[in-house]
């Protein structure tokens, strides 16, 4: 190996360094591009990208809430308050008709858009095996694929590694600074918080109207190109540092700003989810081939007080969480249309770390529990209800302990058939990134979509 093979090797090592370490919690605000070498907006021409965005529901979130089992009596049995009544008509209060035994929260009502469509898909006991009733635990484990203390990289990290993903953007967390576990690991992958989240400036080093002349960033494309003969591995990193920071922010700036958003009834809130989705969305809208992102729907999902009270009208708006679901589904259905036919491209699967209670509690809430509702839409998915359990009467001893909806279905399956069928990845590769997983076929992913 020649000198110069070793050091183009050592700054590409420094580059993952750099990016292990550092959370891209930015935006470039800059004026115009500065078309760093290698660097480009756009996929391989002839290579239509496809895109996983994995949008997790962190606290629990209680999925016999969002998808009410009205079609059992023995729901509003274990459930004398926290309930959804069944469809009654013009009531607006009422669940909305799914099938004759589920019924769709009448918060979530956005949604009947893309169920509608036949394009959402609702897995309604969701968990997995080795799982436990702890937050902290069943997050890690989710986002690792496995339980094992010995794997410490995410998920779609190892994926993306598989994948030998190189654009600064195959993979990220978008709407928060904060890096998605699932996403960590040995590949950078940066976290970016919105379109307009970081200005990458010093007021003292610009000139013209919104610092059209940017020396800051003049500067930094100095210094990044201006390798010096033998210089050691601080100044390596910190160039490289320093180069990676403004592909990033120049990808995300150049395509916000071509960025034109639906025009239909549905705007992007603010939330983390509202701006993960539309981050995502200018992203794809621009060409930036995104493979997977992931997106936190923060919105106080640990519910062991007060879900519904007694006489509380389940869509009372005052209620933070109910509006919190509003806006939730608002969000996503302003994506699905935002979108428009790159939507055949994308899939969104939305799940928790676990369900709760059958049975609510004396708070009126529900407590931490096993199964869980995961929904998903877009590319080939297949709507319809998956994973149905049985009674939720404790005396036909179809619950665990009477009192916990069973695993029906594995997420590892969930995720595993849209990177199968969705991404292209090979089948053989599951047992890898799900250690040990044999992967089950739920045929949650077999739409025929336009090329």
């Amino acid at each position: 190996m020649s000198d110069h093979d070793h050091d183009h090797d050592d700054e590409n090592v420094d580059r993952r360094g750099f990016l292990r370490m550092a959370s891209l919690g930015l935006v470039s605000a800059m004026a115009g591009g500065f078309g760093l070498p290698g660097i480009a907006i756009g996929q391989t021409a002839g290579v239509k990208p496809k895109t996983l965005v994995k949008v997790f529901m962190r606290g629990g979130a209680d999925g016999l809430h969002l998808f009410p089992p009205v079609g059992d009596a023995a729901y509003y049995t274990v459930r004398p308050n926290a309930n959804i009544k069944p469809p009654l008509g013009s009531d607006a209060g009422s669940a909305i008709r799914l099938s004759s035994r589920f019924g769709l929260n009448p918060n979530l009502q956005p949604l009947m858009e893309i169920w509608n469509a036949g394009r959402l898909a609702i897995a309604m006991s969701t968990h997995f095996a080795e799982g436990n009733r702890s937050h902290f635990d069943c997050q890690r484990w989710i986002e690792q694929g496995n339980r094992l203390d010995s794997v410490h990289d995410g998920v779609f990290n190892r994926y993306l590694a598989s994948r030998a993903a190189s654009h600064p953007l195959s993979g990220l967390s978008a709407g928060s600074a904060s890096l998605a576990a699932s996403l960590r690991g040995s590949l950078g992958v940066p976290s970016v918080d919105s379109a307009d989240g970081f200005k990458l400036q010093n007021n003292d080093l610009c000139s013209g109207t919104g610092c059209a002349d940017n020396l800051l960033t003049t500067e930094l494309r100095k210094i990044v190109n201006s390798a010096a003969p033998g210089e050691n591995a601080t100044r390596r990193l910190t160039r490289t540092s320093q180069k990676v920071m403004l592909e990033a922010s120049d990808l995300v700036s150049t395509a916000a700003a071509g960025y034109t958003g639906s025009t239909g009834t549905y705007a992007y809130s603010t939330s983390s989810l509202g701006k993960g989705l539309k981050l995502v969305a200018q992203l794809l809208k621009g060409n930036v081939p995104v493979q997977v992102a992931a997106v936190d729907w923060n919105n106080s999902w640990d519910t062991h007080e007060n879900l519904l009270r007694p006489g509380q009208d389940p869509i009372s708006q005052t209620n933070s969480f109910q509006a919190g679901l509003t806006r939730g589904a608002q969000d996503l259905v302003a994506f699905y249309r935002d979108l428009g036919p790159l939507i055949n491209d994308v899939v969104v699967i939305v799940g928790s770390e676990f369900g709760r209670t059958v049975k609510e509690n004396g708070s009126f809430g529900t407590d931490h529990g096993n199964g869980g509702a995961w929904f998903a839409f877009g590319g080939p998915t297949t709507g319809g209800i998956y994973g149905e359990f049985g009674s939720l009467n404790p005396a036909d001893n179809q619950l665990l302990r009477g009192n916990y909806l069973p695993v029906v279905m594995n997420y590892k399956d969930i995720v595993a058939e849209v990177m199968i069928r969705h991404l292209g990845m090979n089948e053989n590769l599951v047992s890898t990134l799900f250690q040990g997983h044999t992967f089950t076929n739920y045929r949650m992913f077999t739409r025929s979509v336009t090329a």
